[in-house]
Parts: C-alpha cells; sequence; structure tokens
C-alpha cells in the first residue's frame, strides 16, 4: 500500500495581536480576489461601472415614482370631498383638517363640496365668486340644513346670488330682511314671533377655521350637521347656480339677509311662471322682525 507524503513547506506567518485580548489570532484578512479567465474590460471599465449605476438609478427612480403614483393623497380644502369639522376641532386644530373623497353618483358627484359642522365652533363659513351646478341630476345646488340639532348663527347673509329657485323653512331669525330680489313667483309669508333670539358670537378664542372658498366651481355646496354647532357668519356672495336650487332649514340666526346690491343682482326663476313660485320663505320660519324692500316678480327662467 503506497503511502502520501504530505509536505508543507515552510513559510513565514505573522499573527495580528490583539491589545484588549492580548491574544495572538492566525488570521491574515489580506487576500486578492480572484481573476476570471476570459474576462478583461480594460480600458472600458470606468464606463461600464458608470452605466451599472445609471441604469440602477432609472431602475429605483421608476420605482419611486410608480410607488407615489399609487398613492391617493387626501383630499385638502377646498377640494371637492366631505369635511368634518367636528373631528377637526376634536384633535385639537386650528385650522379644517383634510376630507374623505365622495363616490360617484347623480346626487353625490365628486364635485360636491360637503362641509359637516355638527358639533363644532367656527368663526365663518364664506363663497364667493363660484359657479355652482350639474346639467341633470341633483336636488339642491347648495344646502343649508341640520338632520339633528341646530345651526346656531349669528348672520346668515345671501347676496348677489342666482338659482332656479329657493326655499327657507323651520328656522327662526331675529331679524329678517330682504331686498331687491327678482323671481319667478314670490311666496314670502314668515310668521312674527316672539320666540327668535339675537344670537351674537363671541371670542374667536377656540373657534375653527375654515377658510375662505373665492372662485372655483362645483356640482353642489352642502353645509350639514349633525349636532347643534355654532358658527358667527354664514356667507355666500356673487355665487351663481344652475340645475338645482337652494334650500336652508334647522338653522337658528341671529340676522337673515337676501339681498341684491341692486335689482337683477339676486334672481331665482324655474320658469314655471309666477303662479308657481321659485322663491318661497315658509311660514314655518319664524322672525321678530320683517324687512321687505323692493323685490319683484317676473317670468324668469335660469338655465
Amino acid at each position: 500500500m503506497k503511502k502520501i507524503k504530505l509536505v508543507i513547506k515552510e513559510r513565514q506567518i505573522k499573527f495580528p495581536r490583539l491589545p484588549v485580548v492580548g491574544v495572538s489570532l492566525p488570521l491574515d484578512f489580506s487576500f486578492k480576489m480572484p481573476s476570471l479567465q476570459g474576462l478583461d474590460f480594460g480600458s472600458r471599465a470606468k464606463s461600464i461601472i458608470f452605466g451599472t449605476i445609471l441604469v440602477s438609478g432609472f431602475v429605483i427612480g421608476g420605482a419611486v415614482y410608480f410607488a407615489i403614483q399609487g398613492i391617493d393623497p387626501a383630499p385638502v380644502y377646498p377640494q371637492a370631498a366631505s369635511y368634518d369639522a367636528a373631528r377637526s376641532q376634536r384633535l385639537g386644530h386650528e385650522t379644517l383638517g383634510v376630507g374623505n373623497k365622495i363616490a360617484d353618483d347623480s346626487q353625490q358627484g365628486t364635485m360636491t363640496l360637503e362641509l359637516n359642522i355638527g358639533g363644532a365652533r367656527i368663526e365663518k363659513i364664506a363663497f364667493s365668486n363660484m359657479d355652482i351646478g350639474k346639467v341633470s341630476g341633483l336636488t339642491d345646488a347648495i344646502k343649508i340644513g341640520a338632520s339633528t340639532g341646530t345651526i346656531i348663527c349669528e348672520n346668515l347673509i345671501l347676496e348677489d346670488v342666482e338659482a332656479t329657485d329657493f326655499l327657507m323653512a323651520t328656522s327662526t331669525a331675529y331679524a329678517f330682511r330682504m331686498e331687491n330680489i327678482v323671481a319667478d313667483g314670490l311666496s314670502v309669508s314668515p310668521t312674527l314671533s316672539s320666540s327668535p333670539i339675537q344670537y351674537s358670537f363671541g371670542s374667536n378664542r377656540g373657534a375653527l377655521n375654515v377658510p375662505e372658498v373665492s372662485g372655483g366651481t362645483f356640482d353642489r355646496i352642502l353645509i350639514s350637521s349633525n349636532g347643534t354647532s355654532t358658527v358667527g357668519t354664514i356667507e355666500f356672495k356673487n355665487v351663481r347656480a344652475y340645475g338645482a336650487g337652494i334650500t336652508i332649514t334647522d338653522i337658528a340666526c341671529g340676522s337673515v339677509t337676501i339681498k341684491g346690491t341692486e335689482s337683477g343682482k339676486s334672481v331665482f326663476g324655474d320658469g314655471t311662471g309666477i303662479d308657481t313660485p321659485s322663491y318661497t320663505i315658509n311660514n314655518t320660519l319664524k322672525v321678530q322682525s320683517n324687512t321687505l324692500i323692493n323685490n319683484i316678480e317676473k317670468p324668469i327662467s335660469i338655465k
């Protein structure tokens, strides 16, 4: 039987010293990468490395881009959406927070701006220089009302507003003023009562800030409440609507002013003729005082 002879050549090996441990270990961390036979990049090495980095950058950038594209950001007021003022105030926000998108159907179109103020205390809600409406499918272009409780407001102002029709009911106003209204039929019969209160919005401390909306267009604007809420002023100025009208219910105001800055600036009409009123102040609106100035009936149809 042949014997295998193992010959170890003499080599000089140095062991690194670790001063903390105080012992020497037989480790040598110096080594060379093995050469790959048949691969010689030569002067092209830098170009190849640069190209690799560039391609990697494009791949990573594309992945980040498409990841961001897939994120659906929450709408910010006044983008079309539903906003919860009471929730923003409960969370301690000074300004109205982000909203939730509304499903797209005939009544709740994606271009609906809805503000739920139930239980909140707000200094002012204001809209100006706006176009609102939809060809068909809407019950109201502008609606203010409470499903439960009441919206308490110091001042409600509609100035230079146009719509197909107008209804105000089941509300109170300490002082009611209607001036320079032109309508395709008027039915104004508020009930004089001692029950309305002169509300006055006090300090703004702690009140939620709802940014004023000026310009832009929506299918409709909704101000709703599922509880008793308090607002200093609700104001619509130079707002034009078509396709549907304005409904205001369940609101208790210090004063209500509906007017045109001159005749022909506040117009309401659905084209059914003056015998079928397009502008109605229901007898369920209770008022302490009632001022009616220069209001005119004539055939009008807003399209």
